[in-house]
Order: structure tokens, then sequence, then C-alpha cells
């Protein structure tokens, strides 16, 4: 479904930004507390990616449509100024955010001439906020997130031992975003070993700082423990 509403571009990077939250999430909630079930970690990780999922869909949706109406209304001020003294140079400065872009002026001015041309003739879409493929796109979305959470919390449904699981998870995720970086790199012409490094880099040093943070979230825990143990004592 998701290739039917999503472009590849909006699919890999989706994937990569799920790929980021669900190792964060599963070095959090698996190494806080090694006595936590599997179901407990699952149901965490699932729960995020439904949540986050939901969030990013949510704004894939809406600048969407801030951007098909942004056409439309391009189109409907096309259609009411077509008699207009600057009409051509209108068409041609709009032309700078489409493919078109890199053409030389008389290349502009001749495509500009044939868009006005057929401007009468141009079609408007209705108004709408949110549209069925948008919504579509929104869902498709949180399937996304929720398809790598349950992927990466698999490791922890069949591995008994957790350190294992939280190992071959984070392995298989960074795997995915290495190849995610040499995607980018190849697309953008760049050295795309290098961008899939960095990519490693990057996930490792979010998994870190979560490994940081939750080391540092627990030990004023210990330490109070510690204290009461000893007024105890």
């Amino acid at each position: 479904m998701a290739s039917k509403y999503l472009s590849y571009a909006d699919r890999t990077g989706e994937i990569a930004f799920a790929v980021l939250m669900v190792i964060i999430i599963n070095g959090y909630v698996a190494l806080s507390d090694l006595n936590s079930g599997f179901i407990y970690i699952v149901a965490v990780n699932l729960s995020a990616c439904t949540v986050w999922g939901a969030i990013d869909g949510l704004i894939y949706a809406i600048s969407s449509s801030i951007e098909r109406n942004n056409v439309r209304n391009k189109l409907l001020s096309l259609k009411s100024s077509i008699n207009g003294e600057n009409v051509l140079d209108n068409v041609k400065n709009s032309l700078g955010d489409t493919i078109l872009a890199g053409f030389d002026e008389k290349g502009k001015e001749a495509i500009a001439k044939d868009i006005i041309t057929h401007v009468p003739n141009a079609s408007l879409e209705e108004n709408k906020v949110i549209t069925k493929d948008e919504a579509m796109g929104w869902l498709s979305i949180i399937g996304i997130y929720l398809g790598v959470g349950f992927l990466l919390a698999l490791p922890f449904l069949v591995l008994p031992n957790k350190i294992l699981a939280w190992f071959i998870s984070n392995i298989v995720g960074v795997s995915w975003l290495f190849w995610y970086g040499v995607q980018l790199g190849k697309i953008s012409g760049k050295n795309r070993w290098l961008f899939g490094v960095l990519m490693i880099v990057s996930s490792v040093v979010f998994l870190a700082l979560s490994i940081l943070y939750m080391q540092n979230k627990n030990k004023p825990v210990e330490k109070r423990s510690f204290n009461l143990i000893a007024n105890k004592g």
C-alpha cells in the first residue's frame, strides 16, 4: 500500500527515521531494566511507533496538502490573470519550483507561452484540506513505523538472552541505515560509502546518547536506595 501513496524517497526516509527511533527505544527500554518482560519491550516499541508514526504521518499529510493547494492557487491566479500584462513573466517565475528550473531564459519563455495557451482549458482540483491519497499516505507511514518496530523487536521475542536480542536488533537497524546512506550518496552523486559510514556513526551516536541518558537517570535512584539502606543500618 505504501508504494501506491508514497514516493520511493518518502518510503526510504520514513523507514530510516523509524529505525533511528526504534534503536533509541530498544536501547532505553531493554537495557534500563533487564528484568522487564519481552512482551513489555515489544508493546512499548509498537506503542511508540504508532504514536510517532501518527505524528509523522500527520506532518506529511499537512505538508502535501500545503504543496497541493499552493499549486492550485497558482493555477487559479494564472487563470484569473491570463489576459494581464505580466502573465508571461509570472509563468516564467513559477517554473523555478519545477524540474524546468534548469532551462535557460529562452527555453522557459517558450514553455511559458505554451502553458499560457492551455491555461484556459486547465481544470482545478476540488479544494480539500486533506485528500484521500494524503490520508492514505498518513496511514502508510504509520504502517511503516509499525513494520520497522515489529521487525526490530522480533529478536526480543525469539531469543532468550535480552542482551543478545538487543545486539542483533541494532545490527539489523544499523545495517539498514548504512544501506540508506549508500543510496543517499548514490543519488546525490557523492561518495556513497562515506554516506553509509556517516549513517552508521549517526545511529551509534543516537544509541550512545540514549544509553548515557538511561545511566544518568538511574543514578539518583541508586543513590537514594543506598542512602535508605545506610539509614536503616
